[in-house]
């Protein structure tokens, strides 16, 4: 029969004797360990390098202009002032002109308001004031004597709807036009108003007889509703030319600006003046070459920590020697030193021409008086090279960390390694399993028999001293 307790009979370390051999048999899973957590380390500093590759490839993307822009075009930015901006506002885009213009504003543009008649020619004289009887009510926005409204939509009131339901109803609607009722000595009366200003947005109602309005008609006794405010455009002057325009909004003034008119005269006053400012605005250009530059370094910072041996602590960086990381590092050096094709006959060829340049740890330098002193000289020529090295570093990077490019294909050979690992691994814990349970068998067949031959050894040593003795 067994012994319970390992060792017992025969005083053996059984425990500790198999603990030492089960170490020795732990060694191939330890390595596998080991294997495996080099192997998750170069997929995180995989995943840092994809980080500082993806940073590069955003600064290049945004020195290459969309299609159909040229490089010019993509780089020659306005920007705009309103020596009093609380009269009006303004954006330049592309097209712009740079220049000073006095602007006169004589008129604002104004919504349109009309409000339902009261006493007798009240639409609302049914039963508790209201509409008599419903239908379809169609709303129209149109100039004043237009036969081509711009929006038109129809409204569903009911028969004996009241001026609240009939506000919701047009509230509900999105129809351009906002409702509210007023209830004021007279009684309640249901305002409509054009929701933007402008000469465009005169309010017609027509498809029920007791809700009908023509801004066009001469005003009639009995008609429903009645005007406060005329719907009108705006008019100002620039440099002294007058202009007119359908809304506050005004695109068709100057070329490539948006000008938004805020504030008008109040009498006696006949006009507000201000100065308006459009000039070229080159930073974005400078802001995009930096922008490159720093995102190069740090990939340049972060390339060269994950690749770094340090001879004294003999520790080395987690792609230390990857393939994948000399490739990247090559793609982008390639990129910064050759000249693009299509600046083969520029007059500005290389970054080093705009103030550029390379740096003995590898990292780059801007000289910004150079730059802006190259955009201030040829602003072409110098969004011509940026928007083609900008396009050169992008493409690089998109080998390398696009979709199917080098680093994807890098961690997901890794991830492949790991999971065989762990098949391996597993393989390995099931036969260790296996094993210690063999030496368990042994040496506890091993501390019986030891137990039994010193139960023996005993038993004979006890028969031994109890023979008598004999002396010669």
């Amino acid at each position: 029969m067994a012994l319970s307790s390992p060792g017992l009979g025969s005083n053996l370390d059984v425990n500790g004797i198999i603990s030492q051999l089960m170490a020795l048999e732990q060694r191939p899973l330890v390595a596998q360990a080991k294997k495996e957590a080099g192997f998750q380390a170069k997929i995180t500093a995989l995943g840092s390098l994809q980080g500082a590759i993806s940073a590069l490839e955003s600064a290049a993307a945004n020195l290459v202009p969309a299609s159909g822009t040229s490089a010019l075009q993509k780089f020659t930015v306005f920007k705009t002032t309103v020596s009093d901006s609380t009269l009006a506002s303004a954006v330049a885009t592309t097209g712009a002109v740079a220049g000073d213009y006095r602007l006169e504003i004589q008129q604002l543009a104004k919504e349109h308001r009309i409000a339902s008649a009261t006493g007798g020619s009240s639409p609302f004289s049914g039963a508790g004031g209201t509409l008599p009887v419903g239908g379809t009510l169609t709303i129209s926005l149109d100039t004043a004597g237009g036969v081509s409204a711009h929006k038109t939509t129809d409204v569903t009131i009911a028969d004996g709807a009241s001026p609240e339901a009939i506000r919701d109803a047009i509230n509900s609607a999105s129809a351009g036009v906002s409702a509210l009722v007023i209830n004021g000595v007279a009684g309640k009366q249901l305002v409509l108003t054009s929701n933007t200003a402008g000469s465009n947005q005169f309010i017609k109602l027509s498809g029920i007889a007791g809700l009908a309005y023509d801004p066009t008609s001469a005003p009639q006794p009995l008609d429903p509703f009645v005007q406060s405010q005329a719907a009108q455009g705006a008019s100002f002057k620039l440099n002294g030319i007058a202009v007119a325009a359908e809304t506050n909004t005004v695109t068709t003034a100057l070329d490539g600006v948006t000008l938004t008119l805020l504030k008008g005269p109040e009498a006696p006053a006949i006009s507000l003046s201000a100065t308006l400012t459009v000039s070229k605005d080159t930073t974005s250009l400078a802001t995009g070459v930096n922008a490159l530059v720093k995102a190069f370094n740090d990939f340049n910072t972060t390339a060269s920590s994950l690749g770094s041996y340090d001879a004294g602590t003999k520790k080395a960086g987690a792609l230390n020697g990857d393939s994948t990381l000399r490739t990247a590092q090559t793609s982008f050096r390639t990129a910064l030193g050759k000249v693009p094709s299509e600046l083969s006959s520029a007059t500005l060829q290389r970054l080093s021409d705009i103030g550029v340049t390379l740096q003995k740890d590898g990292k780059l330098s801007v000289d910004s008086a150079k730059l802006t002193m190259a955009i201030g000289n040829d602003l072409s020529s110098v969004a011509s090279l940026v928007a083609a090295y900008g396009s050169a570093f992008k493409t690089a990077a998109a080998g390398l960390v696009g979709t199917g490019g080098l680093i994807a294909a890098r961690s997901e050979g890794l991830s492949a390694s790991i999971k065989s690992l762990g098949k391996q691994s597993e393989a390995i814990s099931s036969r260790l399993t296996q094993i210690e349970a063999r030496y368990r068998k042994q040496f506890t067949a091993l501390d019986t028999a030891i137990s039994g031959m010193t139960k023996t050894s005993n038993f004979l040593a006890q028969q031994l001293a109890n023979l008598p003795t004999y002396n010669t």
